[in-house]
């Protein structure tokens, strides 16, 4: 249940990102500009807040590199797979260093 923690601002994170990706398909000050605008500053709040528990639970050095790598990983995967953004070799070969590089870190704290 603990590890569950690392993931809940990922989400969040991940979720924000997301909606302004899909806000700037908006003319700006739209109403549905604003919408996903305001989405995405909620998302981020509930990401922060969430964040702030996430740090009691585990040292910073492995709830920030966890946290980095796995919201790289979504939202590369979401631009892949549902906004259409093009997918490469270089995307996936980022997103396997960045996990390594948390491994490298965090080994001996988990």
């Amino acid at each position: 249940m603990k590890y569950f923690l690392l993931f809940i601002p990922v989400g969040f994170s991940a979720a924000a990102q997301v909606l302004i990706k899909m806000a700037a398909t908006y003319q700006m000050k739209s109403l549905p500009w604003f919408y996903l605008v305001s989405l995405s500053i909620f998302s981020y709040l509930l990401a922060f807040i969430s964040y702030s528990f996430t740090v009691r639970s585990f040292p910073i050095s492995v709830a920030g590199p966890v946290n980095m790598v796995a919201v790289m990983l979504v939202v590369v995967l979401i631009g892949i797979l549902f906004l259409g953004e093009p997918f490469s070799l270089w995307k996936i070969l980022g997103v396997l260093l960045g996990f390594f590089s948390v491994f490298l870190i965090c080994y001996e704290s988990l």
